[in-house]
């Protein structure tokens, strides 16, 4: 090694940003904020740009988005570098901190390079409080230094929309300059504004302003670990992905009952390690979380789905398209605007009032099951205000995103601050309260339509769909369903009693007697049961409402009166102010129920002071070492049902769904082309996709150049042109 020092001689701070001799570098000088350094990824020592070999084009001496091996780490004796599209988060808080470091320069009228930025001097230098405002500061500086702050990010013209949404919604990096009126538009300044401390992936971790709160959040993450390491399936000894982050992996711990040999001081520390390594990959991983599409709200009484041309379907012309990431996931299509979902779209939070996220597959029959990890939730009021909130359940097509689950008749859900099941916004006692750290398994029974609807008949779904074009994608308009008559008239307020008066009762005038309650078509036989970390709460909703669409005569000529593919129960969330969850739809589980819930219930029927026992003895096991076998007997005294598995997970109706989705354009073509026989036709219709102007949100009709005016005519009714048909083209097909 060609050094003037000893590197490994070196003694850092904490976060390896500055040392005690002040030696960086090949050279051994200082490093100083005003030039650039970077850090190697490997040594994770600092080097001066002007001391390497490599050329980096940037103007600004603060950004993190990049990754650089020096030559004593690389086995080429040769550096690397390379730049990495930055995040939002990462763009906002390199901007900052550069505005910051500029904002002192103009006060102290100081220069690049002054002694007084040097490391040497990192204790003397202020902490710079500058506050400075996405239009009038950030959007210049950015627009300016786009391409190095923004490697590889394409400028759309609504990124400065973007970036507001992040410093608004990210108060763990930036805190506004009066957090009593925070929004997108308020000045900002870094939570850590401490400018020795930014380095790679600085800004992928959490800066919390609130100790006690990141100290409660490590301890329900190390008691989750323990959990996750002492009652892993003793059937899967393959290493199982968090679902949270597919970069965070973790070998199940095993018990030493399952390792001949092997101490229980020994199983102590492996368990204490499990939770170390936990807590480091929480630290080091970065979740970036995502807005939901804002096509969703385009028109009232739609939805939009992705889909893309077809040659396959020479009369549909256009079919679904799947995004990635593939499998079953929160629909970004299908969530409030106000919700926001990680990358791999199993993570969930809003920072506003109750918002629900469903997902992309719902079931129709059978016996299914999926978890929920509680990331933050149940809490209570803090400084006068509400804490974050959870609700999880199950929800139908129609019900509303922008509520809680159970706020309507088309959702069954469970509370965490309370442990009640609520539906039709009627909350009833039922389980135990959940928090931050715990597991919620959801299971759900329904029955075959043929048995449970007397006059059901399979049929081909009918799409009302259409094409169109949004920023450069095409995307479904689909007709969607909406809440009926009959279904609004349940959220109506029962009539008043004396000797029993409901909450939703209170400050009520005066009402005149209600109809009988209209009657809706259910679902004999299913029902809805609720685990809180293995411990089964008892069945929650029994003979839910059927999910088939129904005829009255409040019925429109426009409403959809068939089944389109999409009705069924969805697993939904909903979270408020904060509250977060993951959701893992298997088929490894932390808790998976026994093999047959409903007999093992009738067997174990749980009571409320079984359940404060178990809670008692939960609470227990996070002080003691014991096996997986007794830690699971523990949390669950009851005798569970052996036998075959009668459910399923989640994760396996993907592929089924989507097998469906692909019939039912196989139909759909089969029908056009039928039609088109039967008809006579000898033109097909060639679809342009409409393009959707945000101004108004009306549709524009896109005419293709060349086509004459009787050829459109000829199509007037669905607006696309239309090319020649002949019998050379149908016999190829």
């Amino acid at each position: 090694m060609d050094t003037q020092y000893d590197p490994g001689s070196l003694t850092w701070n904490n976060l390896h940003t500055l040392n005690e001799e002040h030696m960086y570098c090949y050279c051994g000088k200082d490093r100083n904020l005003t030039e650039v350094s970077l850090q190697c990824s490997g040594c994770l020592n600092w080097f001066h740009a002007k001391c390497t070999k490599i050329s980096i084009d940037t103007n600004i001496p603060i950004f993190t988005n990049y990754k650089f091996t020096c030559k004593w780490c690389n086995n080429s004796s040769s550096e690397s570098f390379k730049r990495i599209q930055a995040g939002w988060k990462e763009i906002g808080g390199c901007a900052i901190a550069n505005l910051m470091l500029q904002q002192h320069m103009t006060e102290s009228k100081a220069h690049k390079g002054d002694s007084i930025y040097s490391s040497a001097h990192a204790k003397k230098l202020p902490i710079f409080q500058y506050y400075f405002n996405k239009n009038e500061h950030l959007r210049p500086f950015v627009d300016k230094n786009w391409s190095s702050l923004c490697t590889e990010r394409s400028r759309t013209a609504t990124w400065w929309a973007t970036l507001g949404s992040c410093l608004y919604s990210t108060k763990d990096l930036f805190v506004a300059k009066d957090e009593n009126n925070r929004s997108a538009s308020s000045n900002f300044c870094l939570v850590d504004p401490n400018l020795w401390n930014i380095r790679p992936g600085h800004f992928g971790v959490s800066h919390s302003r609130t100790p006690a709160r990141a100290q409660r959040e490590a301890v329900n993450n190390s008691t989750r670990a323990i959990y996750d390491s002492g009652t892993q399936d003793e059937t899967s000894s393959s290493t199982i992905t968090h679902p949270s982050s597919s970069k965070r992996q973790l070998t199940p711990f095993r018990s030493s009952s399952e390792q001949p040999g092997t101490s229980n001081s020994q199983a102590q520390s492996n368990r204490s390690n499990t939770v170390i390594a936990l807590m480091e990959a929480s630290s080091s991983s970065i979740t970036e979380f995502g807005q939901s599409g804002e096509q969703n709200n385009l028109r009232h009484g739609f939805k939009y789905l992705p889909c893309q041309a077809d040659k396959l379907f020479p009369y549909i012309q256009y079919r679904n398209s799947e995004l990635p990431p593939y499998g079953l996931r929160l629909s970004k299509e299908d969530a409030s605007l106000s919700v926001w979902i990680s990358g791999d779209q199993l993570t969930s939070t809003t920072d506003f009032g109750f918002s629900m996220a469903r997902a992309n597959c719902p079931v129709k029959e059978g016996k299914w099951f999926f978890e929920v990890f509680i990331d933050r939730g149940g809490e209570g009021k803090m400084d006068g205000k509400d804490g974050a909130h959870v609700r999880v359940g199950w929800a139908r097509r129609e019900g509303n995103r922008n509520s809680p689950v159970g706020s309507d008749a088309y959702s069954y859900g469970f509370r965490d601050l309370t442990g009640q099941k609520v539906h039709q916004s009627r909350p009833t006692q039922y389980g135990e309260p959940f928090k931050t750290g715990d597991v919620i398994g959801l299971y759900i029974s329904l029955p075959q339509l043929k048995k449970a609807v007397s006059d059901y008949q399979p049929k081909s779904p009918k799409r009302h769909r259409i094409p169109i074009l949004f920023k450069g994608d095409t995307i479904f308009e689909y007709k969607d369903f909406k809440p009926t008559h009959q279904m609004n008239q349940l959220l109506e307020l029962p009539e008043k009693k004396k000797e029993k008066k409901y909450w939703w009762q209170q400050q009520q005038k005066e009402q005149k007697p209600t109809h009988l309650q209209p009657e809706i078509p259910i679902l004999p036989g299913s029902k809805i049961i609720v685990y809180k970390n293995g411990i089964c709460q008892g069945i929650a909703f029994e003979n839910l409402y059927s999910f088939l669409p129904t005829i009255d005569k409040y019925t429109n000529d426009d409403d959809l009166t068939e089944d389109d593919g999409s009705l069924g129960y969805y697993p939904a969330v909903s979270m408020y102010r904060g509250g977060t969850c993951t959701l893992n739809f298997g088929p490894h589980f932390r808790y998976p129920p026994p093999p047959d819930p409903e007999l093992d219930l009738a067997i174990n029927k749980p009571t409320m002071s079984s359940l404060s026992k178990t809670s008692v003895s939960k609470s227990l096991l996070s002080k003691q070492s014991s096996s997986s076998s007794s830690s699971s007997s523990s949390l669950n005294p009851h005798k569970k049902s052996t036998g075959i598995r009668k459910w399923r997970p989640m994760s396996e109706r993907y592929m089924e769904y989507i097998t469906e989705d692909v019939l039912y354009d196989l139909v759909d073509e089969i029908e056009l082309w039928d039609w088109m026989l039967s008809q006579k036709k000898k033109v097909i219709p060639t679809k342009r996709p409409a393009i959707v102007e945000m101004s108004d949100g009306s549709l524009k009709k896109r005419k293709q150049e060349g086509t004459s005016r009787q050829e459109i005519n000829d199509n007037e009714v669905s607006g696309f042109p239309v090319t020649k048909w002949d019998g050379s083209s149908y016999n190829k097909f």
